[in-house]
């Protein structure tokens, strides 16, 4: 699926067109405060911008930018991958999200979660979903709790870094959305 449109916003597919964004929001130290591997070079932004792309080809589903939908305005992004953890019966996807300074405050990162995560159940027939935060990330704690996640444990993330786990699964997300 190309685009997922909430009452507000437009998820499109990683393109190309949305490299320099992804470079820019990176290196933005206000973005990256709470993750693991700081604030991203170039270089780097352009590789996990290609393997963005690469993974819809292989997986189809992957990184979305997310987009005003009454307008070309880009705000952020929000992705759905492979889950690691054992403890959840598979398939596990994991959500993140990274919303623009600017656009801070106006609910942005709840909405485009809430589709992804529709999305990860409906579409792509995931048994459980999790993200993991930084534990002074008290706002990504809330998006999590209005996802309907609950706390799943103390984690060390892809970085090495300690962080919280929430999880949601495909049981208690069905009687969410009927």
């Amino acid at each position: 699926m190309r685009v997922l449109l909430t009452a507000r916003l437009a998820l499109i597919r990683w393109e190309q067109r949305f490299q320099e964004d992804l470079i820019r929001l990176s290196s933005d130290e206000r973005v990256m405060r709470f993750i693991g591997s700081g604030t991203w070079s170039r270089d780097y932004a352009v590789q996990r911008h290609e393997l963005a792309i690469e993974q819809w080809e292989r997986r189809g589903f992957g990184m979305r930018a997310i987009t005003e939908r009454d307008g070309d305005a880009f705000l952020g992004l929000v992705s759905l991958g492979d889950g690691h953890t054992p403890e959840l019966e598979a398939p596990v996807l994991e959500i993140g999200w990274w919303v623009d300074p600017g656009a801070w405050g106006r609910g942005i990162a709840t909405e485009a979660a809430a589709a992804a995560r529709d999305e990860a159940f409906a579409r792509l027939g995931a048994s459980s979903l999790t993200a993991c935060f930084h534990r002074d990330n008290l706002r990504s704690e809330r998006i999590m709790e209005k996802l309907g996640m609950s706390f799943a444990g103390e984690v060390i993330d892809r970085y090495g870094q300690p962080a919280r786990m929430y999880a949601l699964t495909r049981s208690a997300w069905a009687p969410a959305t009927s």
